[in-house]
């Protein structure tokens, strides 16, 4: 497929070259930036910010009618390749970043169908994730980014309490669905679904990944997931974890995501399996450890751990503790009970609001592009968000 400038300019974008200067732009991404949008379509995609904004104030950008704009703003929300949404019966429109959002979308959309868009988006962005793990880890390898986090299985929580450890409300997914109010799952993991089409699927379950509160919302409206009970939610989350799936969710006290990983397939996980960056995703509060007198060394702890932490040695399990990532998949699958959870040190809680977890992870990012400024506090983005209170999702969020 021919590449322009325009989708060149869109996959620096995609990679916020404004933010890290020095940032590695796959080709892989400049093609697939082209396989999925056309030239017109990129620069007027490239006009875009993060904030929504009206089809007329876009045309105005790109210096074209908007009669000439609006439709190809409205071809593109359609296929989910920018965002839209109405605020007082206006129609906005905005930037969605590769991942999450443009990447998750076009696999979602595709329902399984063999078709060659999806296929071929499925190989680009296999070869540009390849591609930028590898320049990545040395960028961020200590830096503490925690995009996303790790809770415990639930089940697994149960061998906290012999040890007189008090599980936290962010530790237990059904406390965090207990605050809420809307409820969807999606019918394909977008991961699961790349692994398909690049003929590596691994079997789990499509269906049981799912979002709450706006993200719930947002998802049924646009007819990416359907919605759901309280009851069906948690249904879908104990398949999950007889799959041996772990439940991954945004660093925020309320998600808006509870997706179900695999460690083979999940974009995520495979950041810390594969490539060895712990600092992206924030593990669970609990970290695994073995009882070595119930241990049989069956080896089931080794089948099903999904980062490959645990081992056996003359015929006992022993955990890698710069791999677990405190899921609790082993604790519910050793019959032996000789796996427990205990607490992790120096665990970090999650977010109180989606402001503040934007503001620390940009924080973060800053000091590593210049790392001669003095280290600025990450509860600038706590205090910050005190006087800007956005729920999008728990107890405060109204649908």
């Amino acid at each position: 497929m021919q590449t322009t400038e325009a989708h060149r300019k869109l996959a620096e974008k995609f990679m916020f070259k404004k933010l890290w200067k020095n940032v590695f732009v796959s080709e892989a991404l400049v093609q697939l930036a082209a396989l999925a949008y056309t030239e017109e379509e990129a620069e007027i995609v490239n006009a875009l910010g993060l904030t929504g904004l009206p089809a007329l104030a876009i045309a105005r950008r790109v210096k074209r009618p908007v009669r000439e704009v609006a439709p190809i703003l409205k071809s593109l929300a359609e296929r989910f390749l920018i965002a839209d949404y109405e605020v007082k019966g206006i129609k906005l429109y905005a930037f969605m970043q590769l991942i999450p959002g443009v990447y998750e979308m076009q696999m979602i959309r595709s329902r399984g169908k063999d078709d060659e868009f999806f296929k071929e988006f499925a190989r680009l962005f296999s070869e540009y994730y390849e591609e930028t793990m590898r320049w990545l880890k040395p960028q961020v390898e200590k830096k503490d980014l925690r995009f996303g986090r790790v809770i415990p299985i639930e089940k697994s929580l149960e061998s906290v309490s012999h040890l007189n450890i008090i599980a936290l409300s962010t530790d237990k997914y059904s406390e965090m669905v207990d605050r809420n109010k809307s409820f969807c799952l999606v019918d394909r993991c977008a991961c699961r679904q790349e692994a398909i089409y690049i003929g590596e699927g691994c079997g789990k379950p499509l269906d049981v990944c799912s979002a709450m509160g706006w993200m719930a919302d947002l998802a049924v409206e646009k007819g990416l997931a359907r919605r759901v009970t309280k009851e069906e939610f948690l249904d879908a989350k104990m398949r999950a974890a007889e799959a041996g799936l772990v439940n991954m969710v945004d660093n925020l006290q309320d998600p808006l995501q509870v997706c179900s990983c695999c460690g083979c397939c999940c974009s995520g996980l495979k950041m810390l399996s594969k490539f060895n960056i712990p600092t992206i995703i924030a593990q669970s509060h609990f970290e695994a450890f073995v009882n070595q007198d119930n241990c049989k060394g069956c080896k089931t702890c080794v089948e099903f751990c999904p980062m490959k932490a645990v081992t056996v040695k003359k015929k006992r399990a022993r955990v890698e503790y710069s791999r677990c990532i405190g899921c609790g998949v082993c604790v519910t699958k050793c019959k032996e009970k000789a796996i427990a959870l205990k607490e992790r040190p120096n665990h970090k809680p999650p977010a109180e609001t989606g402001v503040e977890y934007i503001l620390n992870r940009y924080f973060e990012i800053k000091e590593y592009e210049n790392p001669l400024l003095p280290r600025l506090s990450l509860g600038v983005g706590r205090l910050i968000s005190k006087y800007v209170p956005i729920h999008i999702s728990g107890p405060k969020y109204n649908p």
